[in-house]
This record gives structure tokens, sequence and C-alpha cells, in this order.
């Protein structure tokens, strides 16, 4: 049997533990986005077609034959993943988006909003680091957020036909689930694909969860639960923020690096920005909090 997970960067996590729970099957990863911008849908249309089982995130009509309502044309049944995101751990990680085009950041795509906001504010560099505490995470409402999260993000897998309530107890009990906003670790989409496989009839109600040793999410970006966010939850916090692992360079190697660093280098790109870049989106609401905040 051959299948094939078609998605985002989430794919692989997916198809990793497919390999896992299936592994008489061949399976495939095809990160759609990937596909598109190196103009190579049709020929990924023309691999997927030789598989017996596809399953897919959402995808429009930009994609092609790789869009979700065009997947049936190729001839495989086809199955829904959720496109998983969750935010009730990293409120304070959003992206800075100025026409719709996400901005680079010292963390590759991902931005602390409130560094983002206070940049915007005018509120000097130095002064930055004292923002970050319990009564101004109040203010913003990030101590509030995570019983909301909860809510959405299982409303949300239930949509797909998929219950996983316990297994969010489960994934929670063993600390925080997510890598970062959209960024799940690999327990958690190994869990979702059981689920899945399950509703396809591809396994058995009682076949047993997968830990598949490769996070494929783990190279990228990883954001610090923030201490005051953690201690209600039961979590250990940090500040500690990781870098995208790229190849070891020959001049330094900074994978991890802590609020002063982000700060600075933060504040040194936001320079090259317009102002509008800072209002749209999430940060741009932070951006209206911190400000009333701040008086």
């Amino acid at each position: 049997m051959r299948i094939a997970v078609v998605g985002c960067c989430q794919a692989h996590g997916y198809a990793h533990a497919l390999a896992h729970l299936l592994p008489e099957a061949e399976v495939e990863a095809v990160e759609a986005v990937i596909s598109r911008n190196h103009d190579k849908l049709d020929r990924a249309a023309a691999l997927l077609r030789g598989c017996d089982v596809l399953f897919t995130q959402d995808f429009g009509a930009e994609f092609g034959p790789l869009a979700t309502a065009a997947l049936p044309a190729l001839g495989p049944p086809v199955h829904r993943l959720p496109l998983l995101a969750f935010a009730g751990y990293h409120p304070d990680m959003v992206y800075l988006t100025l026409a719709g085009q996400v901005q680079g950041s010292p963390l590759g795509a991902y931005h602390s909003a409130i560094i983002a906001a206070a940049y915007s504010l005018g509120v000097a560099e130095a002064d930055v680091p004292q923002l970050f505490n319990r009564l101004v995470y109040a203010r913003l409402g990030y101590l509030q957020g995570f019983a909301a999260a909860r809510t959405l993000f299982l409303e949300f897998l239930a949509g797909y036909g998929l219950d996983l309530t316990a297994e969010f107890e489960a994934w929670h009990a063993e600390g925080p689930f997510m890598h970062g906003i959209n960024h799940p670790r690999g327990p958690v989409l190994a869990d979702v694909m059981r689920a899945a496989a399950i509703r396809a009839g591809l396994l058995g109600a009682a076949a047993p969860r997968v830990r598949p040793p490769f996070d494929h999410l783990a190279a990228d970006t990883i954001w610090p639960v923030y201490p005051e966010i953690a201690e209600p939850l039961g979590l250990p916090g940090g500040m500690l923020f990781k870098r995208y692992s790229d190849p070891v360079g020959p001049l330094g190697n900074a994978l991890y690096i802590g609020l002063p660093r982000l700060l600075r280098e933060s504040y040194a790109m936001y320079r090259a920005l317009p102002a509008a870049a800072f209002t749209e989106g999430a940060a741009g609401q932070v951006r209206t909090k911190l400000a009333v905040l701040l008086g």
C-alpha cells in the first residue's frame, strides 16, 4: 500500500507517524507550499495518482491539482487532516505582516508581540525587559488564554470527526505540547494521525499509540513558555528562544538566545520596517493594548 500525506510543514510529522502506525505501507509526505513555490504541482500530482490513499490538510484553488477540492480527481480516496494551531502556551508569539506578507525576525518568521509593540510605540530598548512581567501579561490577556485556546482546539478537531480530549490532557501532562503557535510536537501529530487513520478504516480502534523518534518540527523555532504563564499551568517555564537549526557555520552558532539578544536583534531589524508592519493582525492587537497600558 502506498499512502501520501499532503500538507504544510506538519505533513512530515504526520507521515512519520503513519509510517510507524502502518510499517508495511510506503508513506510519502508532500509539502504543498514547497511544491507550488518550486513549480512542481503537476509532478507532485503525478506522484499522488500512484497512491492507494491520500490524507490532506486543506488547500485552496491556488494549489491547482493539490487543492483539496481537486484531489479526488486523482483517483485515490481522500481523507482530511487538521492544520494544528494552539496559542495557549505562547500568546506573545506572532507574525508581523505587511500587506499580508510575513516579515522575517531573528527567529525566522516569528516575533515577540511585546517587543514589536514596544518598538513601534517608541519604548527605549533598555526599558523593554521590564514589560515582561505578570501584570503586563495579565493586561494583555496572556494569563487567561489557555482555557479558551483548549476549547477552540478541541472543537476544531471535532469538526474533522476527531475526539482527542483524553489525548490533549495526556499531551499537556507531559509538558508544553507545542514548539510554537503552529508547530506541534511529534507526539501530537502522531496521535492525531492515529485517530485519522482509525477514522479512515486503516487501523482498528485498539491500535497502539506510536512515538516516532524524529521530530521534524523541532528543527524550527522553539518558543519558551514564559515563567509567569507556565506556573499556573503546572509547567516549567523559561526565557530561552531557539532559532531554526541551520547548518553549522564557521563563525559562531548561537542556536539558543535569551531575551536580551532577541530584543537587541529585533530592534535592529525593525528599523528597516515601515510603521504599518506593526499594526496588522495579532501584533496590532497587542500594540493597541500596550499603548493603553503605557498611557
